[in-house]
């Protein structure tokens, strides 16, 4: 259990510098700066979306960024890319299985269009 802990500490510290250190150079800075923010969040206060939420707010082939955790309630119909400091195994499955990608940050990055959904 507790070197779960460690691992997610690990990979949300990355996450939080690879924001931090990329502000300037991007095109969205503000974007980011949010994503930053929320993502910076202490463990109790951090978002949580399920892939239903999801569903209804994303359309087809867009390109979504998560500031924190996707759980694998509901359905997922659309092809999506999607970024997320963590995914449920359940939600990473449906996410593959309607032709999603889950995408690293620094891909994510690159791309021209990107929506926060928390």
């Amino acid at each position: 259990m507790q070197r779960k802990a460690m691992v997610e500490k690990n990979a949300i510290r990355q996450w939080r510098e690879e924001l931090s250190g990329s502000k300037q150079e991007q095109k969205n800075a503000g974007l980011w700066q949010y994503a930053y923010k929320i993502a910076s969040r202490p463990r109790r206060q951090r978002v949580i979306v399920n892939l239903g939420k999801i569903e209804k707010l994303a359309k087809a082939g867009e390109n979504i960024i998560i500031p924190g955790k996707v759980l694998g309630v509901g359905n997922l119909s659309k092809s999506l890319n999607i970024t997320a400091m963590e995914y449920s195994d359940d939600a990473a499955e449906k996410v593959v299985k309607a032709g999603g990608r889950m995408l690293g940050l620094k891909e994510m990055m690159k791309q021209e269009s990107v929506r926060i959904i928390i």
